[in-house]
């Protein structure tokens, strides 16, 4: 009935939900949570397979940010990755997103996960995130941040939004009020908004020079009046590289297309 896949991930989930009843050990659940994500990505279209160069990036002792974490596979995965002397940084604006999924799947706050109810933008303040809806259903993963953008774009398709009021931070204040010492790698899932995050970013990614895994889509940037390959030009000044996941390793390009949604720049200094 289930293939091997299919019921090594149920196998995976049912030993997540003993380990969080029976058990307050937020390393051993990250690690299964952990686990299974990198199961589906590798076997099952669910899960990006993007998550499996992650090792290649990611060191033990590292800090990174999760930007747009919803579900928090990323974070599962990055907390596993960094182990106890690391921190990840979990963000999400919309703590109701995947509420029956976040029950059994999402990793705990812990010793190395730190989460954080806001949205990262150019300025700091107040903002309206649009959330789509389908057939009724909250499509939480195509929300996007209203500041900025010029109508819907590319989520006219959708029937109806729904406004949800959200704090905004700049990454750059974030690593002052956080006292940041160091910052490794940031994963950021914006819809469209990440020439936005950059702008906020920028003295922060000139000091550290941390590694971003970037979801970049010409359809979701229109919206906010630029192009996909403004983002790269911006990095690219700054001295990083493009490289996109082949399956088995980050292999270089020179600019974005349809064929792929999510690019990695390093920094010479922390080439994977």
């Amino acid at each position: 009935m289930f293939g091997r896949a299919t019921r090594r991930a149920i196998t995976l989930s049912n030993t997540i939900d003993r380990v969080s009843v029976t058990q307050d050990f937020p390393a051993v659940r990250t690690k299964a949570v952990a686990n299974l994500f990198q199961l589906l990505a590798r076997f099952t279209p669910w899960v990006e397979p993007e998550l499996l160069g992650l090792r290649a990036v990611v060191r033990p002792g590292d800090v990174c940010l999760d930007v747009g974490a919803a579900l928090g596979y990323y974070t599962a995965v990055l907390a596993d990755l960094v182990g106890p002397q690391g921190t990840v940084h979990s963000v999400e604006p919309l703590l109701f997103a995947h509420p029956a999924l976040s029950a059994v799947l999402r990793p705990r706050s812990g010793p190395n996960i730190v989460r954080h109810s806001m949205a990262f933008g150019q300025e700091p303040g107040r903002t309206v995130m649009r959330v789509p809806v389908r057939n009724g259903v909250l499509v939480t993963g195509r929300s996007f941040v209203d500041e900025g953008a010029r109508g819907l774009g590319s989520n006219a398709e959708f029937e109806d939004h729904v406004e949800v009021n959200v704090r905004v931070e700049t990454i750059d204040q974030f690593a002052v009020h956080r006292g940041l010492h160091r910052l490794d790698f940031v994963k950021g899932d914006v819809e469209g908004a990440e020439l936005s995050l950059l702008h906020g970013a920028r003295k922060t990614i000139e000091r550290f020079r941390p590694s971003l895994l970037l979801e970049i889509e010409a359809r979701h940037t229109e919206r906010y009046g630029h192009s996909a390959a403004d983002v790269a030009d911006w990095l690219r000044e700054r001295g990083y590289q493009m490289s996109t996941w082949s399956g088995t390793a980050w292999r270089p390009v020179d600019r974005i297309t349809t064929r792929a949604r999510n690019y990695l720049f390093t920094h010479p200094d922390r080439r994977p």
